[in-house]
């Protein structure tokens, strides 16, 4: 996940919209800590998830109690897709994704499973 292809709003509704903007390394993190708790999913859930190309919210917005927004953290429009990779579990998953287990490639989910 590169920082260059990601974009984030706090959800703030002004006269002109969101505003969006490339998060930091702190951004990213701080974004990552609310989606775990907005979610309801683990670290690696919510970093597959924006590995995938799918937004996620991760704070309410400052102004929520009238515009019942949320901040969104995303990949830009224009970021190339992730490359999907065929593990031999069957599954299709982003590159990054693919792991390595003692009988083959495997996704996050069948890992135990290729393990045994």
């Amino acid at each position: 996940m590169k920082l260059e292809h990601m974009t984030m709003t706090d959800g703030y509704i002004g006269s002109m919209g969101k505003s969006w903007k490339t998060p930091t390394e702190s951004d990213l993190e701080t974004a990552i800590s609310g989606a775990m708790v907005i979610e309801g999913k683990t670290r690696e859930e919510i970093v597959a998830t924006l590995e995938a190309g799918k937004p996620v919210k991760w704070c309410k917005s400052p102004n929520f109690y009238y515009d019942h927004s949320y901040g969104v953290i995303g990949t830009k429009r224009n970021a190339p897709t992730p490359v999907m990779v065929r593990c031999d579990c069957g599954h299709s998953v982003p590159q990054g994704q693919r792991m390595s287990a003692s009988m083959g490639t495997s996704c996050p989910d069948c890992y135990d499973r290729m393990s045994d």
